[in-house]
């Protein structure tokens, strides 16, 4: 079910939501940073369609530290531009944001403290996402086709989509996937399991797995709502956000980006109050986008918010001039 969109001015005014379809999206694959990678050229799909090789993929956008990873695990800085291709990977600090852009079309968003390896099954032109720590948000283009377009790899399963929006994060005992449009099939060894052994998790719904136990994919909360904001003035001004506590939610997320596709996310917060607050942010036009973790700890659907921000500090300049 596609996320509201809200206009949301310093006066905060709310306007009606308006719809916003989710780019489909899932499995990941990340690319590589890497000047020289090599061109692959286009091949022919199961309906005799010339298509774009998905790797090499290239870094869209870079908030804050991140390195790319040759693959014997060498790091040096990340750069937009560059490319992320196969056996190569993508490793960002605590506080940053990588998004990069498949050639296929798919697109990966990166948060803090992460980390992938890309890999490619040549037979199908199949890009795989190796997830070694952190957290993966992946666009995955919808086609119709009888095998998977995308693969994410965790430490305990395979996730294979044709094309959706979702997340999966890893925190070394378990992985959680959550599906926001489309369908993930889950399954626990990276060969073709028997149908019996896959799990289909849809949208709106997501999934705890270790390597054993029952899979049961649960319903996500649904989106908290954004009620209000201030602000403080000073050297770095600070910009709240609050929001209508949420039945059910043990925690809260906020992400401000500058684009709406939210590929160029500039910071986010957490907490376990209906209230985020942002620093050093200058005077702009922002998107914002919020969500709640509920008793598992998964991550439930967003509420997007387009917002003109500025700070207090800046008006009180701009009116003294």
């Amino acid at each position: 079910m596609p996320s509201g969109t809200h206009t949301l001015m310093s006066t905060m005014t709310l306007s009606p939501p308006a719809t916003r379809r989710t780019l489909p999206a899932l499995l990941i694959l990340v690319a590589s940073a890497s000047a020289g990678a090599k061109t692959r050229p286009p091949y022919l799909d199961d309906d005799f369609l010339c298509r774009a090789q998905p790797l090499p993929a290239v870094v869209q956008h870079v908030t804050g530290d991140a390195w790319k990873l040759d693959p014997r695990g060498k790091a040096m800085p990340l750069q937009e531009g560059m490319t992320i291709d196969e056996q190569e990977g993508v490793k960002t600090s605590a506080s940053a944001f990588v998004s990069l852009s498949l050639g296929d079309g798919s697109r990966l968003v990166l948060p803090s403290s992460s980390q992938v390896r890309l890999r490619l099954v040549e037979k199908r032109s199949i890009p795989q996402v190796i997830l070694e720590q952190g957290q993966v948000e992946a666009y995955v283009i919808k086609r119709a086709s009888d095998y998977d377009r995308f693969q994410i790899i965790t430490p305990v399963g395979v996730l294979g989509v044709r094309g959706t929006h979702f997340r999966v994060r890893d925190d070394g005992e378990q992985s959680m996937l959550e599906v926001l449009d489309g369908q993930v099939a889950v399954n626990r060894a990276l060969k073709t399991a028997p149908a019996e052994a896959e799990v289909k998790v849809d949208g709106r719904q997501g999934l705890l797995f270790k390597q054993q136990g029952d899979l049961h994919p649960v319903e996500l909360l649904s989106a908290p709502r954004l009620i209000g904001q201030d602000g403080q003035k000073g050297d770095a001004p600070v910009w709240r956000l609050y929001l209508r506590p949420l039945p059910g939610a043990r925690r809260y997320r906020a992400q401000v980006a500058t684009d709406k596709a939210f590929m160029n996310i500039q910071q986010e917060n957490f907490s376990s109050e209906p209230k985020m607050s942002f620093t050093g942010l200058k005077a702009s036009f922002y998107h914002v986008r919020v969500s709640a973790y509920d008793e598992h700890g998964l991550e439930g659907e967003t509420g997007v918010y387009d917002i003109f921000y500025y700070p207090p500090a800046t008006q009180a300049q701009a009116s003294g001039g």
